[in-house]
């Protein structure tokens, strides 16, 4: 049974401030960073949790949202150029689970040494998600918590899973601040270049606080917690 957090975070994530169509845009504002980790979040049980069905079925739930409103915002400005899609990695287009398996916490040279790997498997709903959407004529920009040293190895993982983008933006080696700062920051650079981010997806609050994007959809993530 869900606990009294995640059924706020549920609500939470229903309401929007406007619309499109019939699509509810649910913008950043609606989002917040929890100050200290959640108590339903913990690595093996979210572990657990990531190979259930409700899991799956939340997963689905948001991208589609976020498929619904590129449609509709497409369809309500036609012709419209430079329009975007935001997309965090891990955990939300690529899957660490196999890296993550019998541990319980995240050792940071394990997961170094997973990243240089580059053998991480694509989660397909996103993957099909931003393939489908850049079809449609939006730029593809993945914003991550992932170092620039990691970027060779993160290039290799994309290119060995297929998946076509137009911006790869990374934290700077010598930033160790909070994500949802540094996430804005390149969204914000993104938007200085003059596209229109219309959809943001990420796995962490993180990810979607502090604007620049018209919709946020978070995908469901217990195993860890990134302010």
């Amino acid at each position: 049974m869900r606990n009294v957090y995640a059924k706020c975070c549920i609500l939470m994530c229903c309401f929007g401030q406007f619309s499109i169509g019939q699509t509810f845009a649910k913008p950043s504002a609606d989002f917040s960073v929890p100050t200290t980790k959640p108590t339903d979040i913990n690595l093996v049980d979210g572990l657990r949790y990531s190979r259930t069905g409700e899991c799956r079925q939340q997963f689905k739930e948001a991208v589609k949202n976020a498929k619904l409103f590129c449609a509709e915002y497409e369809r309500d400005h036609p012709g419209e150029r430079k329009i975007a899609i935001v997309s965090d990695i891990d955990e939300t287009l690529l899957d660490n689970r196999e890296a993550l398996t019998n541990k319980t916490d995240i050792d940071l040279n394990d997961w170094r040494n997973w990243i240089d790997e580059a053998r991480a498997p694509t989660l397909k709903v996103t993957a099909h998600f931003l393939k489908w959407a850049r079809k449609k004529g939006y730029a593809i920009f993945l914003v991550t918590g992932r170092h620039e040293h990691g970027r060779p190895a993160t290039v290799l993982n994309l290119v060995k899973d297929g998946v076509a983008y137009d911006g790869l933006l990374m934290r700077e080696n010598d930033d160790y601040g909070p994500a949802e700062i540094g996430k804005v920051k390149l969204r914000k650079s993104i938007e200085d270049m003059g596209f229109k981010i219309v959809v943001n997806i990420g796995d962490q609050f993180s990810d979607l606080v502090g604007g620049y994007a018209l919709d946020c959809e978070k995908v469901p993530n217990r195993m860890y917690f990134i302010p």
